[in-house]
């Protein structure tokens, strides 16, 4: 069984890949039902952990119903987890 840990933090990532979890799912505001994380988070988990790593893409919390805009906004965001090497 694959085990995946909702992460919220790099704390939390940490001790996701400590505890023998297989990957994470890294997001912020979970309380909001998860955003997009910032870049430095990414960034910090991908330079300092070896577990595999995917993002959740949600640039606002709310329906989903997204402008032309926060498309875009969505669109740069995958780019950047791409080239930081996340899994998906």
């Amino acid at each position: 069984m694959l085990l995946e840990v909702c992460a919220n933090a790099y704390e939390s990532a940490r001790n996701a890949e400590k505890a023998g979890a297989h990957r994470i799912e890294l997001c912020s505001e979970l309380s909001l039902g998860g955003v997009t994380p910032s870049h430095g988070l990414i960034a910090q988990v991908k330079e300092h952990l070896t577990i595999e790593t995917f993002i959740l893409i949600r640039p606002r919390s709310g329906r989903f119903r997204y402008t032309t805009y926060e498309f875009e906004t969505m669109k740069r965001d995958v780019k950047f987890c791409k080239s930081m090497g996340c899994s998906g």
